[in-house]
């Protein structure tokens, strides 16, 4: 039976657990070749175990990292069809009580590692 992602390889930002393993499990039960990017090396380690994807330990705010993800990703399967950037931060606190290099590493994250991750792809 043909699958709807079927030989197609995707790249999961923020996936060692939550949302972003579920959109991992998800790929796979449609057939997709996926990695798994995060920072979380031990729980994503375990992640792609149990759901059959590969993991790179990946901080998508530096950019030798976004390309690295990238680069093995196509290097390993031959290239990269889905690109999804779920990794996210943010303090559990009132905005008031952030500090500024708090609100940078969000930022840092949030905002210029979705850039990264697109302009790496």
């Amino acid at each position: 039976m043909t699958r709807g992602l079927n030989n197609r390889t995707a790249l999961v930002i923020g996936a060692a657990r939550g949302i972003g393993a579920g959109i991992v499990e998800r790929f796979i039960e449609e057939g997709a070749h996926v990695v798994i990017a995060d920072t979380e090396a031990a729980i994503g380690q375990a992640t792609a175990k149990r759901l059959g994807a590969r993991f790179i330990e990946t901080n998508i705010a530096l950019k030798a990292d976004a390309e690295r993800a990238v680069a093995e990703t196509v290097d390993h399967f031959g290239g990269l069809d889905i690109l999804v950037q779920n990794a996210g931060i943010y303090p559990w606190t009132l905005i008031e009580n952030i500090e500024p290099e708090e609100w940078d590493s969000v930022m840092a994250v949030n905002l210029r590692g979705t850039y990264l991750a697109a302009r790496a792809a």
